[in-house]
């Protein structure tokens, strides 16, 4: 009696319906509804479902394995930690392949500057260290003495180390070479150290001789001990004493008048000037190849560009 009764699928909602809205729905919906069987409740648990990747996913997903490490061979951390950071990153053999013979020159011209520097003030920091206590130390009476005389005695203490430390440096050679040695430079600095303080021990001690009344200890070279001293310099007209019978280069730019130095000064100015001589022939040496390499390719670019512009209009555009 299944006629009578109706069908006996009784969970179908949509068959209560209007004809006409059943209608209108399944012409709207995206889909035909298709009735859900009713399925008897048990206890088992739901069955995950399987996704089929396509041959076109299972490629991408091979492709998307990576054929080399994730984390760079270069990282200190080899769980993959900063792995971002180490992607970028070139060992210095690398950076030096990388550049250019000019750039190479130039950037270690800029930094030989700060590398004297910052050597010259590690030779000072005793100086500095008392320049900076004056400030702080004493009593209320000294401190202010400090900050009326902004330690002026201290300060031009400090201030003459780095000036003269930096040119003892640069007449050593500090920094020079294009590959760094350590123990080289700090061979180097330790040395211009020790320079400065033989140079200030004989100021003091011609000062302890003029207030005895004594001739002063003989001038000999800070930078050749074994050169016999020479009281007058290659100018006599100035009556300049020089240390190891220095030259004066007709170039020399000296921070201050040669009459206003002290004998050692003089000498320092003039090792300093010839080293900085020395320095920048070998920079010209060293960016010499690149240099023609570049002459020949404009030269090139140049004849070509007149046997098309003309002469004057090749030139001026070369």
């Amino acid at each position: 009696m299944g006629w009578f009764w109706g069908s006996s699928n009784q969970d179908d909602p949509v068959k209560k319906l209007d004809p006409e809205l059943r209608e209108f729905l399944e012409h709207e919906a995206p889909q035909k509804y298709v009735p859900t069987p009713a399925t008897p409740a048990s206890n088992e648990p739901p069955k995950t479902v399987e996704t089929r990747e396509t041959p076109v996913q299972s490629s991408q997903s091979e492709n998307a394995i990576p054929s080399k490490p994730a984390v760079p061979s270069a990282s200190l951390y080899p769980d993959g930690r900063y792995a971002h950071l180490w992607k970028t990153y070139k060992p210095p053999q690398e950076q030096q392949s990388d550049m250019s013979t000019a750039e190479r020159v130039i950037e270690k011209y800029k930094q030989r500057g700060d590398t004297v520097h910052r050597a010259a003030m590690e030779n000072c920091a005793l100086e500095q260290e008392d320049w900076a206590q004056c400030f702080r130390t004493g009593n209320w009476q000294k401190q202010l003495k400090a900050r009326v005389t902004m330690c002026s005695e201290e300060n031009s203490k400090f201030s003459r180390c780095f000036t003269t430390q930096a040119k003892f440096l640069q007449a050593l050679g500090y920094a020079s070479s294009f590959e760094w040695d350590e123990e080289k430079e700090e061979r180097i600095q330790m040395h211009a150290d020790k320079l400065y303080h033989e140079m200030l021990d004989y100021e003091n001690r011609v000062k302890e001789a003029q207030k005895a009344g004594l001739e002063p200890p003989p001038l000999t070279s800070l930078f050749n001990p074994q050169a016999p001293p020479q009281p007058k310099s290659a100018a006599p007209a100035q009556n300049l004493e020089i240390p190891g019978g220095e030259a004066i280069p007709t170039a020399l730019k000296p921070s201050r008048p040669l009459e206003k130095l002290t004998p050692h000064e003089r000498e320092l100015e003039i090792r300093a000037h010839n080293a900085q001589m020395e320095q920048q022939k070998l920079y010209v040496q060293e960016a010499t190849p690149f240099m023609k390499t570049q002459e020949e390719a404009r030269s090139k670019r140049r004849e070509k560009a007149t046997s098309w512009l003309g002469e004057t209009i090749g030139r001026w555009v070369t």
